[in-house]
């Protein structure tokens, strides 16, 4: 379940960024991030998230769903991909979707681990009669 509603999140924050640096320059949208987020279905699949992982792996989604809203905000200011604003904001969420990626990297690792440890208890304690 981890696994899914991680892959659903990340995906769902990807299709916002590609769409986001498509977008043209609309002073109205600016601070809007947050709206447009919500149209790409990226607040619906952190819930998602929220309902199965540990709070340091949903913390580091609520800061990358943040850096995506930034990036939306430069984008649609007018900022272009040579513009010291709009590099910044793209290396924050370079940043915070990288720290988000390793932590689910650790949550499925540590996840994996109890399940496996739970398979093979039966088997070291011997109630399997192995």
């Amino acid at each position: 379940m981890l696994r899914a509603a991680f892959t659903e999140y990340l995906t769902t924050l990807s299709a916002a960024k590609e769409a986001f640096s498509l977008a043209d320059p609309s002073f109205e949208d600016v601070g809007k991030g947050h709206i447009a987020i919500g149209e790409h279905g990226v607040y619906a699949a952190r819930q998602q998230l929220e309902l199965v992982a540990h709070r340091t792996l949903v913390d580091k989604a609520g800061r990358a769903t943040l850096s995506m809203v930034d990036f939306h905000d430069a984008v649609v200011a007018g900022h272009t991909t040579d513009s010291r604003e709009y590099v910044g904001v793209w290396r924050a969420a370079r940043h915070t979707r990288a720290a988000l990626i390793d932590e689910a990297r650790k949550a499925l690792q540590r996840s994996y681990g109890r399940r496996l440890a739970a398979w093979e208890a039966p088997l070291t304690h011997g109630k399997l009669g192995v």
